[in-house]
């Protein structure tokens, strides 16, 4: 057994390792202590204290050991024992002396001196960003380490080993780290997770900020209030973005409150939904500032990843020459990833605007090449619209928002992957191998599909996104939604089945990936011309996402009675000459009562056969020259087979599946007042996806309000298209005062009826005693 003076040249021997190793690291590298232990079953309480394995000691003793472990290792023993205590001893001793050594070299002296039984302490890692300053701070060295090992692993080509940049909630400290402290504490994430499934806390109002003309909602699931700086520099600095992503944040934003807010929430990892209706400015922006955050998130996240990998190899190395004795019990964890590379997800309708967001990504970026470059663009950029044939010029008579998402390629098929190394951005490369997968919903759909009949395709390749976004939702909410529900449902976030096909060290793994925690973690944005139920559901609802830490932020246009769908209609009526003193455009809405959501859509067909129906076809002015707008296509099946078996109303219907044949004898039919064409029931995606313009349109009905408010305003002006059109001619000129214009509602309206009619008028509506109540 050795003696008391060779333990203490055994520890001098350690120590002065440790002064040699300290004086070539810099101070300001710190990193969190590392937590220790396996763990032997699936569900795991981090904040369980772990049980050492010290044969014949109290636990207090080796608690006191521990806490008293700085002054073993400058030559006080703390008492000589006998026997097998002593001997015991010796061993902990040479381990702990070693651990502290290795703590040291890591973190600087101070650190290591601190105690070690603080395992929250939250630690600087701002010396990796200021590193970046004065070189390429996301390499390990000067190679591009991707290139050598990409396939290794979800993150095996990832940047040097300058740790992630910032710390997580010191108050010393005047910045912190939002993606150390919404990914890597795994501690508080189990807590928070373990909270809400015992309370089920549901989501609350905290916050509502006025901007512009906006109006920032943030819920929490807890009463904690956040206080950043103002200014953006500064509240960049205090997120610890990286330096080259900083400078282009600040290139990019105007002295905008609501930018700046925007881009805060995005940085704290809140969930965010975004309605940029009202902004042109907002709408030309948003997508560079979350094309930044995605750079940001993976270059911080790689920056992580490699630093753990080179601290991990130095421990082993350690541990092999026999500098270390240390069982697998007591090896420091480090887990910093996934199952998969894969960390951002951008769902998109068309090709065209995936040629966007990925040429802004490339203009963006640090990179200094790109792959596959010339490919990108011959299937994706297409010139349509700036030309002149004839298809163009019918083109560049739609309405804006038209023009806006049909421009270019308008193809909804595609799935691109693209990969981030430390010098180049790669582009079509393999799913499981890529940063970043852009696609449309339809195209990920037959990925998945065609995969599963063939086994050797990788499908799990979503099993480890940590940023959803989906970008442009007014064109994916006229698609197909069911194929969004089915990724977000289904796919996002699932675990993997296929372990044993993974090249991932699961020691790496995080505890609350392994424990099926996605979902609770996940940063969902999602980005539209308007909000819905279905977007609120997204970023709210319980499903899909939970981010317990950070909550959500709506951004949302204040609407009020200047800026309202029917007060812009008026204004611009009032110009034309259309409308006046004398002459006014009737709008009545009209409410119908709802007990449940399921009930809704029997409630409204009810409504319509038994009073609306009979309105228009009795007490209309003009007995001819009707048209029923529908939202929901189940809805208009029901409607066409209503008509047809149980009524003789004389009527036509188009929608998005008939034939061109169909739609050009249905319109002309109805355009001439024939007697067996004197109701048009019309479809929603019909008039978004070919934006007709409608002949011979005298009254309307909105079985449903539109889902986009423009599309009010669009289908009324066919309506004053007709008297314009009838002008001088004096027994076909349309009188606006005799035109009937009805719009079916009920409470659960209430989003759609606050951009037609303008906020207080919308809960007017709602809530008020009248069930009628007329707009001119």
């Amino acid at each position: 057994m050795p003696s008391s003076g060779a333990r203490k040249q055994r520890r001098s021997e350690l120590e002065g390792e440790g002064e040699e190793v300290r004086s070539e690291v810099s101070p300001a590298r710190k990193m969190r202590k590392g937590k220790f232990g396996r763990h032997e079953r699936r569900e795991i309480n981090r904040s369980m204290s772990r049980k050492r394995r010290r044969g014949g000691d109290e636990e207090e003793e080796e608690d006191e050991e521990e806490r008293s472990g700085s002054e073993d290792t400058e030559g006080e023993d703390g008492g000589d024992g006998d026997g097998d205590g002593d001997d015991n001893d010796d061993g902990n001793n040479m381990v702990y002396g070693t651990l502290v050594t290795m703590l040291r070299s890591d973190y600087g002296e101070g650190e290591a001196d601190k105690g070690g039984d603080d395992e929250s302490q939250v630690v600087d890692y701002r010396g990796a960003d200021e590193a970046e300053n004065g070189a390429d701070s996301d390499g390990a060295g000067s190679e591009d380490s991707g290139s050598e090992s990409e396939d290794g692993g979800p993150d095996s080509d990832a940047d040097g080993p300058d740790s992630e940049d910032g710390e997580s909630g010191s108050s010393a400290s005047p910045f912190v780290d939002s993606l150390n402290s919404h990914f890597n504490d795994e501690e508080r994430i189990a807590e928070l997770v373990s909270e809400y499934e015992d309370i089920r806390r549901p989501l609350k109002l905290m916050n509502r900020v006025k901007l512009d003309d906006y109006v920032k909602l943030d819920y929490r699931y807890d009463d904690t209030q956040t206080s950043h700086p103002i200014d953006l520099k500064s509240r960049l600095e205090y997120h610890n973005v990286k330096k080259r992503v900083q400078a282009q944040y600040l290139e990019a934003v105007s002295d905008s409150q609501l930018e700046a807010q925007l881009i805060d929430s995005m940085l704290t990892y809140q969930n965010v939904e975004l309605q940029y209706y009202h902004s042109q400015q907002l709408k030309k922006k948003y997508q560079t500032y979350y094309v930044l955050h995605c750079l940001n998130h993976i270059l911080k996240s790689r920056t992580r990843v490699m630093g753990d990998t080179e601290k991990k190899k130095r421990l082993l190395k350690q541990i092999e020459d026999g500098e270390v004795e240390a069982s697998a019990e007591d090896q420091p964890e480090f887990r910093d990833q996934g199952y998969t590379r894969p960390k951002v997800l951008i769902l998109l309708p068309t090709r065209n605007s995936a040629w966007e967001v990925v040429s802004k990504m490339i203009e963006l970026s640090p990179m200094q090449s790109v792959e596959n470059k010339k490919r990108f663009r011959e299937q994706y950029y297409d010139s349509f619209g700036s030309g002149s044939s004839a298809s163009e010029m019918s083109y560049k008579r739609k309405p804006e928002d038209f023009r806006d998402i049909f421009k270019g390629n308008s193809n909804d098929f595609f799935c691109l992957g693209i990969k981030l190394t430390r010098k180049t951005i790669r582009l079509y490369t393999r799913m499981d191998q890529s940063d970043v997968i852009v696609a449309s919903p339809l195209g990920l759909k037959m990925l998945f599909e065609n995969s599963s009949h063939d086994k050797r395709k990788d499908t799990e390749f979503l099993s480890s996104i940590e940023i959803a976004i989906l970008d442009k939702c007014e064109g994916l909410l006229m698609q197909n939604w069911e194929h969004v529900t089915e990724l977000l449902n289904n796919r996002l976030n699932a675990p993997p089945k296929k372990f044993e096909e993974f090249k991932v060290d699961f020691s790496r793994i995080r505890m609350w990936a392994i424990n099926d925690q996605y979902k609770y973690v996940t940063q969902m944005m999602v980005f539209g011309k308007y909000g819905t139920p279905e977007l609120n559901g997204v970023v709210k609802g319980s499903r899909v996402s939970c981010n317990l830490q950070s909550g959500t932020a709506v951004f949302k246009p204040y609407v009020d009675g200047k800026n309202s769908i029917i007060d812009l209609l008026k204004r611009k009526l009032v110009r034309m000459g259309m409308v006046g003193r004398l002459t006014k455009l009737k709008q009545m809405f009209t409410r119908f009562e709802v007990d449940t959501i399921s009930s809704e859509p029997d409630k409204r067909f009810e409504f319509f056969k038994n009073v609306t129906l009979p309105q228009i076809m009795s007490k209309a002015s003009y007995d001819y020259g009707t048209l029923v707008y529908v939202a929901n296509y189940v809805d208009y099946i029901r409607l066409t087979n209503y008509l047809k078996e149980s009524t003789s109303v004389p009527f036509v219907a188009i929608d998005e599946y008939s034939s061109q044949s169909k739609l050009t004898r249905n319109r002309a039919s109805f355009a001439e007042g024939r007697g067996d064409a004197k109701v048009m029931l019309y479809t929603e995606r019909l008039h978004f996806y070919k934006r007709y313009d409608i002949k011979g349109v005298r009254n309307v009905v909105f079985y449903q309000l539109p889902t986009d408010p423009d599309v009010y305003s669009q289908v009324m002006q066919f309506v004053v298209d007709e008297k314009i059109r009838r002008e001088g001619e004096d027994e076909e000129e349309v009188d606006l005062n005799l035109c009937m214009v009805r719009v079916m509602f009920d409470r659960l309206d209430m989003m759609k009826l606050e951009k037609v009619v303008g906020l207080r008028n919308a809960g007017r509506l709602c809530n008020g005693d009248g069930e009628m109540n007329e707009f001119s």
